[in-house]
């Protein structure tokens, strides 16, 4: 029987905390470009941190009852997480899972709640919408092939909009920034997804992931789509002015970009996880970027 410590650890599993310093720097992005308070990204980022664990504990409970998650031949455990096991695997009871669901969302919107003013709609709105996310990406999107559109609103627009919106209106600095945000989330999704297509989704769903590794593409030609469909975004922004240029300290990133492009050939897992880093060092280096300049949004 597993003592109440291994039951702790792997609960902790199952909030998938390596996307913790994803939450963190996309709202600290959002914040920076509305006018940074730290306190205001403490409150952003402990609330989108909540439902986005609630989400996971709802992700392995669908999946697992789906049949997509098993000890043999389910989704297989990444090199940063093994939360699809916690249920096959019997180290957490499918109730326990479902009240951490259920809990997680359930402090989330109270927070959210205490600090948002009844007649701020457009702060609830946003919040609403990576909720629907999170929901949608279990229930539908993910069985269709169609993640990337759950990663791309949720953990991008929604997340870098949200925590704007906390400090002022939403306008379209925000919806540049939560899209470049998505774009890198969307796009590293289906890179994470490049393990699961002979056993989670090949004889299930046709996604992104399935129709590049059947076309014999490899991972890093998908990375590097990534890093230069960022970067063309993030200039456009720039010369639309909708996006500050101080935010292009994060072509400090590109000496790591072409390390990781090498890595996902030939040592996937590795340049995987030196992919997650990068994905964080890019909104870490523009929020940097702009708080550094003493950018004074307009």
């Amino acid at each position: 029987m597993q003592g109440l410590g291994f039951k702790v650890r792997v609960w902790i599993m199952g909030l998938r905390p390596f996307t913790y310093p994803w939450i963190a720097v996309n709202t600290l992005l959002g914040v920076s470009l509305a006018g940074f308070d730290p306190a205001v990204w403490l409150k952003a980022f402990a609330i989108v941190t909540l439902i986005l664990s609630g989400a996971h504990f709802f992700n392995s409970w669908i999946d697992y009852v789906r049949g997509l998650d098993k000890p043999v031949g389910g989704s297989k455990p990444k090199p940063y997480t093994a939360g699809s096991q916690i249920l096959p695997q019997g180290w957490l009871s499918l109730r326990t899972v479902q009240l951490s669901t259920f809990a997680l969302w359930g402090l989330g919107f109270a927070l959210a709640l205490a600090f948002t003013p009844w007649w701020r709609l457009d702060v609830l709105a946003f919040m609403a919408l990576g909720m629907l996310c999170a929901v949608g990406y279990s229930l539908w999107l993910k069985v269709r092939g169609f993640g990337e559109v759950a990663l791309f609103l949720g953990h991008g627009v929604a997340t870098v909009c949200y925590s704007y919106a906390v400090v002022k209106p939403v306008d379209l600095t925000a919806v540049a920034a939560g899209s470049l945000a998505g774009f890198w989330a969307a796009t590293l999704y289906t890179l994470d997804q490049w393990q699961d297509v002979e056993t989670d989704f090949a004889a299930r769903v046709k996604n992104i992931a399935y129709l590049m590794f059947s076309a014999n593409m490899k991972p890093s030609e998908l990375w590097y789509f990534t890093i230069t469909g960022s970067y063309t975004l993030q200039f456009g922004f720039i010369l639309l002015r909708l996006l500050p240029a101080e935010t292009l300290l994060t072509l400090l990133m590109l000496p790591v970009a072409h390390v990781i492009g090498m890595m996902l050939d030939y040592r996937f897992e590795k340049g995987i996880l030196l992919m997650l880093l990068a994905m964080w060092l890019y909104a870490l280096l523009a929020s940097l970027g702009v708080l550094l300049s003493g950018y004074i949004p307009i």
